[in-house]
């Protein structure tokens, strides 16, 4: 069966993962440990667009230099999902969970850098960045309920993968996106895994100097019989629509049939003395592997994805005091008993926040809720009310780190903004 022939069923794979049966209701784990994905996909994409809307140039952003939706944009954002979870994921007793990721600015710069070698005008400093960046990793947060409808496999495959690791969960991360788009992603996604196929096999040594792309370049035969050979290629397994809104297909070759289409190669042109039948036997030892696997990525066009729709909460206006935001700024002196610099750097650093911190507590006790009571007088009441202000108080975002003035101590300011608790304090159905 050819490859054109095999796309209606193809195709039909996508539909079915998309239409897949509804799954049961959730445990309160599992419900739990999906919110904490959601949003650990929703930071993720939220560092995406950092990244993607940061200029090389005064007129030219990331994500025009790489090509919207092309391989340098997938690029990056697949190196993002090794982003890390910084310090502890935020859950409430609302179902809502929320995540900070982080990856070292450096890491970013380098990754750009192969993806986008920059022209004379651009530059991959990036200062639009500044602002986002602690302690040298830039940072970003996610918040997210868990997705419903994520059939069983997905859900099993979820729990088990581990935190670092970017688990498909179908529909997780394409709820927003039209069904030809879902379409457009995979055929997207196909052609480049077919292509990344023919890279591969033109790649593999023939001999001490040749490649097999050396020996069939110019042949119009054995050209033709290469490309024969890779559109008859099975994909391997369903496609993949990861929550970063990127598809994925693998496509795979046995090395003992590409041994065989190379001989059939080689046999019609018996005079060419410039590869053997044993270095062409000797392919599968080079390779030290049965099988040849590839992947190829597509993404959605921007046309087919959906607006993010606001909360319900956000359509009308916050009370005052929920659009504020708490700050606090605290300092500490580098202690004379540290073993080194880093170390005394280390623990002022810590100290200011801790000060901070309680400075901050301090304030978010106070704060008056809607129905008259303080924040305090509430958590004394209610213990779920208690927890979630304990989570929410670890919410609260770096805005400063760095030497004092005089340069003997350290310094940190913390913000806190006030809209989520607004949405857990309010009364539920």
């Amino acid at each position: 069966m050819t490859r054109i022939a095999r796309l209606p069923v193809f195709l039909m794979a996508v539909a079915a993962a998309a239409a897949g049966a509804p799954a049961p209701a959730y445990t309160p784990r599992e419900e739990q440990a999906l919110a904490i994905r959601a949003a650990q996909v929703d930071a993720m994409g939220r560092l995406a667009d950092l990244v993607l809307s940061a200029r090389v140039a005064a007129d030219r952003t990331v994500g025009q230099a790489l090509g919207p939706g092309g391989e340098g944009e997938i690029g990056i954002r697949r190196f993002l999902r090794s982003s890390r979870i910084a310090g502890e994921s935020r859950y409430y007793s609302d179902g809502v969970a929320e995540v900070d990721v982080e990856m070292p600015r450096d890491a970013v710069v380098q990754a750009l850098a192969r993806l986008h070698p920059p022209a004379p005008n651009e530059t991959l400093a990036l200062p639009d960045l500044d602002a986002h960046v602690v302690d040298g990793c830039l940072r970003a947060s996610g918040s997210g309920r868990a997705p419903e409808d994520i059939d069983p496999l997905a859900l099993a495959r979820a729990l088990a993968a581990r935190v670092e690791d970017l688990p498909e969960m179908f529909p997780a991360g394409w709820e927003r996106v039209t069904a030809s788009g879902r379409v457009v992603a995979v055929r997207e996604a196909r052609v480049r895994a077919y292509r990344a196929m023919a890279d591969r096999l033109r790649a593999i040594q023939v001999g001490p100097t040749r490649t097999v792309g050396d020996l069939v370049g110019g042949i119009a035969t054995a050209e033709a019989n290469l490309d024969v050979f890779i559109r008859n290629l099975p994909v391997a397994g369903a496609p993949r629509l990861m929550p970063d809104r990127i598809a994925e297909v693998d496509v795979t070759a046995l090395v003992r049939d590409v041994i065989r289409m190379l001989k059939e190669v080689r046999a019609q042109r018996p005079s060419d003395d410039r590869w053997t039948e044993e270095q062409i036997d000797h392919i599968s030892v080079n390779l030290k592997a049965d099988r040849l696997t590839v992947t190829g990525s597509g993404m959605p066009p921007a046309d087919d994805v959906r607006p993010v729709e606001p909360r319900p909460e956000a359509r009308g206006s916050l009370p005052d005091w929920a659009a504020n935001v708490l700050q606090a700024q605290a300092a500490a002196r580098f202690s004379d008993d540290a073993a080194d610099e880093a170390e005394a750097r280390l623990l002022a650093s810590r100290s200011a926040k801790a000060r901070a911190l309680a400075n901050l507590e301090r304030q978010l006790d106070a704060v008056r809720l809607d129905d008259g009571r303080t924040a305090r007088e509430r958590a004394a009441k209610e213990e779920a009310f208690r927890r979630d202000l304990k989570t929410f108080l670890s919410s609260a975002r770096t805005a400063l780190s760095r030497a004092t003035e005089d340069g003997k101590g350290w310094e940190v300011a913390l913000r806190l903004p006030l809209a989520r608790l607004y949405e857990f304090s309010r009364p539920r159905p």
